[in-house]
């Protein structure tokens, strides 16, 4: 009856939120942290993943998230596009990797780098377009169904877990490469890029809204960390996936990636408009992505292109929101973020890709740093037109 709706609410939201965020970045970043840190690396992915988004539901209230998605739509919109960008091309670079290409996956590091023939970018990229419109299909349904489908999203994930637990020869020992990388030094810019960007994810902003209880946000929690132990779990050293595992994996990558697209293809359609409608956003987002997942261009370095967008310019813009208050940023603060974004990024090119570490710190530094000018060239230029106001009062 209705006493138990509310509890049954609160927990279809939650899982909503563990499927929707259960895309590449937690469903494959763990793998190579591990291969790179060992466990230490997985533990600075898992903590402020999980809490700096199960924070997300204790921070806002249904009426602040929708104030803040109003005054921030457009950034919020680019974070969607950039979400669906990304898991189009995971689809292909997987596909290729695990599915066409199996032999290039047991070869290690070649596997990595997208080393593929040619006869294979045909099924890669349908793979891709097949996957991409069945997802977007499904972005015209109301909030009951992607409910409905998060729940089932967790329930075959955490069926696999038990399976690849049962199967798996316990829990992988890794051997971190050798190449002086220093977790430490990583930890500052994957720490912000957690606690930041859940604000600009429009699927959270639609479960805080119509969830009846913000302890959905400690259910997606409980749920998303189970996520992260099933990448691990997975893991086998020096780098890979076990093959014994491998199907239960890209049934998890396939299902969770379909919810993933079609949920933000979803929230660009809803969101207030914006000078780009929701149709050629979408599809260039699509474009971008299947491009991106073809062989000759698919890559770890590709990927980690990809997952520099959640570690520069989307923190960078939600520590300039955080710093300005209410409202929307002053004009021009998007150019700056990406002016920001810019300096910081050679940074973090050479941090992540070309595996310098160190050089994640003067990364996060900049993102941080950049994001709190912004923020307070936007909360200086709102006071003065205060103040401006206030003295026009009097003599009008």
């Amino acid at each position: 009856g209705a006493p138990l709706r509310s509890p049954a609410s609160t927990i279809g939201w939650g899982l909503y939120c563990a499927s929707s965020w259960t895309w590449c970045i937690g469903m494959f970043l763990p793998i190579i942290l591990l291969a790179r840190f060992g466990w230490p690396g997985f533990w600075v992915f898992l903590i402020p993943n999980v809490l700096g988004c199960a924070a997300f539901g204790y921070i806002f209230d249904a009426e602040s998230s929708r104030r803040f998605a109003t005054d921030h739509a457009r950034a919020i919109r680019w974070f969607a596009a950039a979400t669906i960008a990304f898991q189009v091309f995971f689809l292909g670079w997987s596909s290729g990797t695990f599915i066409y290409g199996p032999e290039a996956s047991m070869a290690g590091d070649a596997a990595m780098v997208g080393t593929m023939t040619d006869s294979m970018v045909w099924p890669v990229l349908g793979t891709m377009l097949t996957w991409s419109v069945g997802a977007v299909a499904l972005a015209s349904r109301g909030d009951s169904f992607w409910r409905w489908f998060g729940v089932a999203s967790i329930g075959v994930g955490l069926v696999l877990l038990g399976l690849v637990i049962d199967r798996a020869d316990g829990l992988p020992t890794t051997a971190p490469r050798e190449t002086g990388l220093s977790v430490a030094a990583a930890a500052p810019i994957i720490a912000l890029g957690f606690i930041c960007c859940p604000a600009l994810d429009p699927t959270f902003h639609r479960a805080r809204q119509q969830a009846p209880s913000r302890h959905a946000f400690a259910v997606f929690g409980v749920a998303f960390a189970a996520m992260l132990v099933l990448a691990a779990w997975v893991f086998e050293s020096p780098f890979g996936i076990a093959a014994a595992l491998l199907p239960f994996v890209v049934t998890q990558w396939t299902v969770q990636i379909v919810f993933t697209i079609g949920a933000h293809v979803r929230e660009i359609k809803l969101l207030p408009g914006a000078l780009l409608g929701p149709g050629p956003m979408v599809l260039g987002a699509i474009l971008v992505g299947a491009a991106a997942g073809l062989p000759a261009l698919a890559s770890e370095a590709t990927y980690m292109g990809f997952l520099g967008l959640y570690a520069v310019p989307f923190p960078i813009y939600v520590v300039a929101a955080a710093v300005a208050g209410r409202g929307r940023l002053e004009p021009g603060s998007g150019w700056l973020t990406l002016l920001v974004s810019g300096i910081a990024a050679p940074f973090a090119w050479l941090g992540f890709v070309d595996e310098r570490t160190i050089l994640l710190l003067p990364a996060a530094a900049i993102v941080a740093i950049g994001g709190w000018l912004i923020g307070r060239r936007s909360r200086q230029c709102r006071l003065r037109r205060a103040d401006s106001g206030a003295e026009a009062a009097p003599s009008a």
